[in-house]
C-alpha cells in the first residue's frame, strides 16, 4: 500500500515538472538492496510514461537506462536514456 502511494506521488511530480534528483551515476539503481532498486526502477517506468514511452521494465546498463518498451505496433524494443532527466539516447 505504501509502495504503491509512493509511486503515485513520484508519478503525479513528474507530471506536474518537479524536479526529481538525478541518480548517482554508475549507481542509478540506489544502494544495490532489492527493494530500493525496485522502487527506483518503478519510479523510472512511471517517469517514462508519463513522458509518452510506453516503457513496461527498465535496468541499469552501462551507466545508462535500458527501457523495454512497447511500440506503436505491438513489437517490443530496448531504448536507452539518461539517468535522472531521462533524455534519449543515439548509438
Amino acid at each position: 500500500m505504501i509502495k504503491n502511494s509512493i509511486i503515485a506521488l513520484v508519478t503525479v511530480a513528474a507530471l506536474a515538472g518537479v524536479a526529481v534528483p538525478a541518480f548517482a551515476e554508475g549507481d542509478a539503481f540506489g544502494d544495490g538492496s532489492g527493494e530500493m532498486s525496485d522502487f527506483v526502477a518503478d519510479s523510472i517506468v512511471n517517469r517514462l510514461q508519463a513522458q509518452g514511452v510506453n516503457a513496461t521494465d527498465v535496468e541499469e546498463w552501462g551507466g545508462l537506462i535500458r527501457a523495454f518498451v512497447v511500440l506503436e505496433d505491438g513489437s517490443q524494443a530496448m531504448q536507452l536514456y539518461t539517468p535522472g532527466l531521462l533524455e534519449p539516447v543515439a548509438l
